[in-house]
């Protein structure tokens, strides 16, 4: 006491540190003193550790000092009196609701949070977990603007925790020496360290927890002091403990990564959704770290678990799922090929005619993908299954072909695919009696390259080129005698490419293909390659495999979807524009895009033919009609009188499956009311699909798995949820009141329900399949297929490439050399 009775004698600093040092003191020994007040007395019989009996002897000392803490509060008092001195002579001199300041006479500075007395520990306080603590003490550093970490802990001599620390994340101290080496490493293989600053400087906040034995843990100590600033409410938005990504943030992101979107655009997507970037509840760095975690949980296993994905379904589904697989000798997936139970069905119904063509940059492997395609009922585009294969050569498409032979129930009656002569080796290896037809726009798109850009451009010799070339009407004859015209009177008998062409002209002509049933369908491969631009829309080429199913069946899933809105629309029949009987009978039958169809040639008889002759014999009406669309062509067309069976020179029945304008206009001569049944294709009619379910397709949606009918019921809460959310959106006091029930629903189901649920990874559950702990089929190799490095290009794609050269021309020199008048060099 010498000190404080002679104060004007003794330096002001020097009294300063020494109150200071008095304050720190008295403060350490009342929290020792309230920590164990109430710690509970052991018997002589209990079984503790030499740690536990170091804390009780030290509580019974503590114990015994209580008579003096009367004089500690007074002492407290004082310094409370000082540190609130300070803060009125402090920088923080503005009011903070958030937090109190204090800056000590030695110049260290303190910031104590100021929460609501329920969300803030105390000593003695009880939980039944440890968990449970960290929660508390984190939802407490959140609302204080500070993050939470646990620390160390102590074990007793059984091994069992006896004191666990939580502590503030900016505890401990940085590792600024392998920072400092980092920078100053001058070698190339040392791991580069990220540029971010330390945000540890020893902050001594924390809570300590002591084990009470069965009844939990309970709080021995807390510090609130912080000698860090603490967040303000609008940086508390990026705290970790705010950022953390639900199962909705990752099913949402899910969803948007199969339709082709990325984590940046679906955390965009998000705030819309939400309303502002704080209601997110993440940053897009954390989307983009979850995309990272969905590839490295999926990793070596890619092909393993596309594997048991597809054993899964085919399981579910009764063996109407069918896929094979293929692995080179070192087991690596070389091929992969599946159908499901739809695509199936589709395929006994419209797999007259098929199409399918290779399409690459469709995953991380570079595997080539291959969807099979034909034409539904409403012309439309339709997969019945689809390869991803290591390599477009002769035994990879082999394989394919084989495979899908063996997953259908019959061959197809023709085949279209572009000029590839792989694929022409495994066709006619397979199907050697199917009909195989070159795709015309390949062959037709060259020409120019062929035979000179000076006769390509000449439009007469174009004009004619066609007319023979594309000719459904024309007979072998006619198409003959016209490209020997044409190659006469243009002097190209000697032009090797079209020899070349013309010694092929069966496999792609269409004069060789009019008796060929439904081989009109398809001309082109454009059908394939719609469907292959379709698919690349929705996938990516870092896709792993398993992501790239997922994409395939979102893209599926929307053609079937508009393949159901199509049979809707065809419910309603619609109103003929024409008097005539059998226009009313076409809309009774064939679906709303047919029934366009049919409706053109019905109009077309109506108004663009004449009969130049017509008589009966036998029960046997023949006539003659002109076709003012075809140039004036004269088409003989037959009619049975007793059925109404009618055959017509075209021959346009057989390529499409439904009646030409000849046929109609002879129909119409007859007296015909309906269109006659046999030349009603079930392939064209409405509901198709349901009377040809032979694999029982629609029943295997019904008996879908649990974790689909889960997910099918939580769509529907979500649509109920948003549309309760519509009813009550301009009128607050519902939406209160609405807010309410929802926060009384989410407090009951945590509490109910999110303890006992089983822990699952949810890049498992979403992907419907978990990891084995072997590698049973390894990934696939990097493949190496067309268009991989550099090649030659023709004078056309260069000429083409030209014309999209954006610089500017000089209006000096006239050259596009990347400069203009002012910094042309012939100035200089």
């Amino acid at each position: 006491m010498y000190f404080i009775l002679h104060w004007p004698t003794i330096d002001f600093d020097i009294f300063k540190l020494f109150l200071h040092l008095i304050s720190l003191s008295i403060m350490h020994n009342n929290e020792a003193s309230t920590s164990f007040q109430h710690a509970p007395h052991h018997s002589e019989h209990d079984d503790i550790s030499d740690d536990q009996q170091d804390e009780n002897l030290e509580f019974s000392y503590l114990h015994s000092d209580q008579d003096d803490n009367s004089d500690q509060e007074e002492e407290n008092l004082a310094f409370s009196n000082f540190k609130a001195g300070q803060d009125d002579t402090s920088d923080h001199e503005e009011e903070n609701l958030d937090f109190s300041y204090f800056k000590s006479p030695g110049g260290r500075e303190f910031w104590t949070p100021k929460c609501e007395q329920p969300f803030t520990p105390y000593v003695n306080q009880f939980f039944t977990t440890i968990e449970q603590a960290y929660n508390f003490y984190l939802e407490y550093g959140r609302k204080s603007g500070f993050e939470v970490r646990k620390n160390e802990q102590k074990k007793d001599k059984f091994r069992n925790i006896s004191h666990k620390y939580i502590r503030c994340s900016h505890t401990g101290t940085s590792d600024s020496k392998s920072s400092i080496n980092s920078l100053v490493d001058d070698d190339s293989n040392s791991k580069k360290r990220r540029r971010t600053a330390s945000r540890r400087c020893q902050c001594d906040a924390k809570l300590i927890l002591k084990n009470m034995g069965p009844s939990g843990y309970v709080v021995l100590s807390f510090i609130e002091d912080h000698n860090h600033p603490l967040l303000s409410k609008e940086g508390r938005k990026f705290m970790k403990c705010n950022r953390k990504l639900s199962f909705r943030h990752k099913s949402f992101m899910f969803g948007a990564g199969n339709v082709n979107i990325g984590p940046q655009r679906s955390f965009s997507m998000m705030k819309e959704l939400y309303g502002s970037y704080e209601n997110v509840g993440a940053t897009a760095t954390d989307f983009k770290n979850y995309y990272r975690d969905v590839k490295a949980r999926i990793g070596k296993k890619d092909a393993d678990l596309i594997i048991q994905k597809f054993k899964i379904k085919q399981e579910l589904s009764k063996n109407s799922f069918y896929f094979e697989y293929n692995q080179d000798k070192d087991g690596h997936l070389t091929g992969l090929f599946w159908a499901d139970a739809i695509g199936r069905r589709n395929y006994s119904v419209f797999g007259d005619a098929l199409a399918f063509d290779a399409t690459f940059r469709t995953n991380r492997y570079s595997m080539v993908f291959v969807p099979f395609t034909g034409v539904d009922n409403h012309w439309c585009n339709v997969t019945f299954a689809a390869a991803l294969l290591e390599k477009e050569d002769f035994p990879n498409i082999q394989w394919a072909v084989k495979a899908f032979d063996k997953a259908m129930d019959h061959v197809p009656k023709c085949v279209i695919t572009d000029q590839c002569a792989a694929i022409r080796k495994a066709l006619e290896d397979v199907w050697k009696n199917v009909p195989h037809r070159l795709c015309m726009w390949h062959i037709m798109n060259k020409m120019s390259s062929k035979i000179g850009p000076t006769l390509a451009s000449n439009k007469i010799f174009m004009g004619r080129l066609k007319s023979v070339v594309y000719a459904d009407h024309f007979t072998i004859e006619e198409f003959e005698e016209g490209w020997k015209s044409v190659m006469e009177d243009y002097k190209l008998q000697d032009n090797a490419w079209l020899k070349d062409l013309y010694s092929i002209r069966s496999d792609w002509i269409p004069a060789y293909f009019n008796d060929i049933a439904m081989a009109g369908l398809l001309r082109t491969t454009s059908r394939s390659e719609s469907s292959n631009s379709y698919f690349q829309n929705l996938h990516n080429r870092r896709d792993t495999l398993v992501q790239f199913y997922n994409r395939y069946e979102s893209a599926i899933e929307k053609q079937r979807y508009l393949n159901s809105k199509n049979n809707t629309k065809s419910e309603f029949i619609p109103k003929p524009d024409t008097p005539l009987k059998i226009q009313k009978d076409d809309a009774r039958l064939y679906t709303r895009a047919l029934f366009n169809h049919v409706s053109e040639e019905i109009k077309g008889a109506w108004h663009f033919t004449t009969i130049k002759d017509m008589a009966t014999v036998d029960g046997v009406r023949f006539l003659k009609i002109k076709d003012k669309l075809m140039k004036d062509h004269t088409f003989e067309v037959t009619v049975r009188l007793i059925d109404n069976h009618v055959e017509c020179e075209c021959k346009f029945f057989a390529r499409t499956g439904y009646l030409c304008r000849h046929s109609f206009a002879a129909l119409h001569q007859c007296e015909a009311v309906q269109i006659p049944r046999q030349f009603v294709l079930p392939r064209w009619t409405k509901g198709v699909e349901r009377a040809r379910d032979i694999l029982g397709a629609t029943e295997i949606l019904k008996q879908c798995a649990n974790d689909d009918r889960i997910k099918h019921k939580v769509s529907e809460m979500w649509f109920d949820f948003h549309s309760c959310i519509d009813c009550v959106r301009h009128d607050e006091t519902k939406v209160d009141k609405m807010r309410a029930h929802v926060k009384t629903m989410k407090d009951d189901v945590q509490d109910s329900e999110c303890a006992t649920q089983p822990p699952i990874n949810d890049i498992d559950y979403m992907y419907g399949v978990h990891p084995q702990e072997s590698v049973v089929i390894q990934n696939p190799n990097i493949s190496r297929n067309k268009g991989c490095g550099s090649r030659l290009k023709s004078g056309k794609e260069v000429a083409m490439n030209a014309q999209r050269d954006m610089r500017r021309t000089c209006s000096i020199c006239n050259a596009k050399a990347g400069h203009n008048a002012r910094s042309c060099p012939t100035k200089k």
